[in-house]
């Protein structure tokens, strides 16, 4: 008997064959696709919470120029940088060429930190790229910023570099301290690579502080530093061994090493010694010592002589030919002694102003003048005096401008001039060239009247009694200063007559302006107005000046013009007189003086203080 057959599963379900043919059983194959279809879940989840963990942020050791940024977010990434690098990327661009230091601002090389850009390259960002989410998780490292930049800033930025950088080889020199040699390596040359110069900045920015090197190329000199102590021996020490004496035919004289040696420098080329004199520094020592060799030019000019000017013709010269004297000292100065001698020519030399262009200049009538009087003082004579002599014979060519300061010069004890009292802060104080105002007011007086062109005045700030009111002129080195303009259209001379005062007797100053005249000059003036009253000041200082009170007020002057008996133009300006303060040396009645410590007040308190004066002006 056959044995039976086993069903199917399908079979032994009792399914009919419709529903066999639909019945797909669970086999191995079908669990482990189950199994794996689990496992991808798993891995789904777990990349997703990778994407998740991972984010936008920065991978977790990232650093830029040591700040760093790893596992933040775009914006707090930017944000760190932008704090941590606010110094450094305005900081100078440190760099180097050869021995020399140099600095580019970033602005001017339009060079700055692109964050946005440094951020992005750094790694910021969601990326679903599985490398991207792993990189994030466990790489970063440091990342070099992103540089914007101005190409035109940074080309002229290269420009300016090289005109620092670039210099020649230099040969060495010899100068000299008083008679001593002073050697002066050579030293290499340098050029910068400008084509290049640019990748090195940008490569340097942000600054660490610490040069970068540029790329330059090195020129060497000729001679090398031994070629420096032979010329010491071969030239520099004869040079300085003696004195040279230089001849105009039988007349001669004689120039000191001390006095060459400032002047002179050597320089080695090519291993031989090239000798140079600086002639405008020893200008100075040629015009004291050739005195005795040549004749100086002489201008022609004018001179008062009796009643009227008088041309003085100018006299050519016969002077020492400059161009010539430096070759003659050069040539014997590594000589020994003995030998130390030189022939120099003379050369004629003319007048800078002719008689001819003197005599056109037209000088030949008083334009205008004035006179001012002075009471008694030693100073005032020293300092009226010294500055009238200073004026005393101005020649001015058409379009010149005469200033008083120019002319009189500082008022020093060197120049001619003593103490005396000026108008400082409204007060009456002692100073070096005081009175030389008295000068500056005859002076623009006399202009005034002559109808120049006044460029530049000021008056006293308080009213002197002596001067005309309202026109008058100060003066004080170097600032304050009177200018006048002559636009007369012909030549200006300014004589000055000078009457010392006495004890008995007042002292006076008069100015005359000659030239050919042009207008005939009438003043006129304004009442007063704006009167400011002064005050009474009581002062215990040590150095109190009793002074007297005088007003202050406004007044305008006017200078009318005139040709023929018609006026033609009319100038005006307003003078400005400040309130000089009744100054009482004591203390104010009523009151405790003031007494250094130790001290007891002569005859009790309240002492009345000292009559006011006026100082003598």
């Amino acid at each position: 008997m056959c044995p039976r057959r086993a069903g199917t599963a399908a079979e032994r379900r009792g399914l009919t064959t419709l529903e066999q043919e639909d019945f797909v059983p669970v086999g191995r194959k079908q669990l482990a696709g189950i199994i794996a279809a689990a496992g991808l879940g798993v891995l789904v989840v777990g990349y997703g919470a990778a994407f998740a963990f991972a984010g936008d942020k920065i991978p977790g050791n990232t650093t830029v120029l040591g700040i760093p940024i790893g596992g933040l977010s775009e914006d707090a990434a930017k944000a760190k940088l932008e704090t941590g690098l606010q110094d450094r990327v305005t900081q100078p661009i440190a760099l180097r060429a050869g021995d020399s230091k140099f600095q580019v601002a970033p602005a001017d090389a339009g060079l700055s930190v692109d964050l946005a850009a440094t951020v992005s390259a750094a790694g910021a960002g969601r990326s679903l790229a599985p490398g991207r989410i792993w990189h994030a998780l466990t790489g970063g490292d440091a990342v070099e910023p992103v540089v914007s930049k101005d190409d035109a800033r940074l080309k002229a930025a290269i420009d300016k570099l090289a005109a620092q950088v670039n210099r020649p080889a230099t040969e060495g020199t010899i100068t000299f301290k008083g008679t001593r040699p002073v050697p002066h390596d050579p030293a290499e040359g340098l050029q910068l690579d400008t084509a290049k110069a640019g990748s090195a900045v940008l490569a340097a920015y942000p600054s660490d502080g610490k040069p970068k090197d540029l790329p330059v190329s090195v020129t060497k000199p000729q001679s090398g530093s031994d070629a420096i102590t032979k010329a010491i021996t071969e030239y520099a020490e004869p040079a300085m061994s003696g004195p040279i004496r230089l001849t105009v035919g039988s007349k001669a004289v004689e120039l000191l090493p001390a006095e060459i040696g400032p002047a002179l420098t050597l320089t080695v080329q090519q291993g031989k010694v090239v000798p140079a004199l600086d002639t405008k520094l020893l200008e100075p020592l040629f015009q004291r010592r050739f005195k005795a060799l040549e004749t100086l030019p002489k201008d022609a000019t004018v001179e008062i002589v009796g009643a009227g000017p008088k041309v003085v013709p100018a006299v050519d010269g016969l002077v020492v030919d400059r161009t010539k004297v430096d070759a003659a000292i050069l040539a014997i100065l590594p000589k020994p002694t003995g030998e130390r001698r030189a022939a120099v020519p003379l050369k004629p030399t003319p007048a800078k102003m002719t008689t001819q262009q003197v005599a056109a200049l037209g000088i030949k009538e008083v334009m205008g003048e004035f006179t001012t009087q002075f009471p008694h003082a030693p100073y005032r004579n020293v300092n009226i005096g010294t500055a009238a002599a200073k004026i005393n014979g101005t020649l001015l060519k058409p379009n010149e401008l005469f200033s008083l300061n120019k002319v009189v010069g500082e008022r020093t004890k060197e120049n001619g001039f003593t103490e005396g009292n000026i108008i400082s802060g409204g007060k009456f104080v002692l100073d070096l060239g005081g009175g030389v105002s008295q000068s500056a007011t005859t002076t623009f007086n006399a202009a005034f009247f002559a109808g120049l062109k006044v460029v530049e005045h000021k008056a006293h700030s308080v009213y002197i009694s002596r001067y005309p009111i309202g026109r008058e002129a100060t003066v004080a080195w170097p600032a304050v200063d009177l200018k006048v303009l002559n636009d007369s259209g012909h030549g200006v001379l300014i004589q000055t007559i000078f009457h010392a005062s006495t004890p008995g007797s007042q002292g006076s100053i008069t100015v005359k302006i000659w030239g050919t005249k042009v207008w005939q000059i009438t003043a006129g003036q304004s009442g007063k107005s704006n009167p400011r009253a002064p005050k009474v000041v009581y002062s215990q200082a040590a150095d109190c000046r009793p002074q007297a009170p005088t007003p202050g007020f406004d007044i305008t002057i006017f200078r009318y013009f005139a040709q023929n008996g018609v006026r033609k133009k009319t100038e005006q300006f307003t003078t400005h007189y400040n309130a000089a303060d009744d100054i009482r040396c004591g203390p104010k009645p009523g009151t405790t003086p003031t007494l250094p410590p130790g001290t007891t007040p002569p005859g009790g308190e309240g002492k009345p203080p000292s009559v006011t004066t006026r100082p003598p002006s």
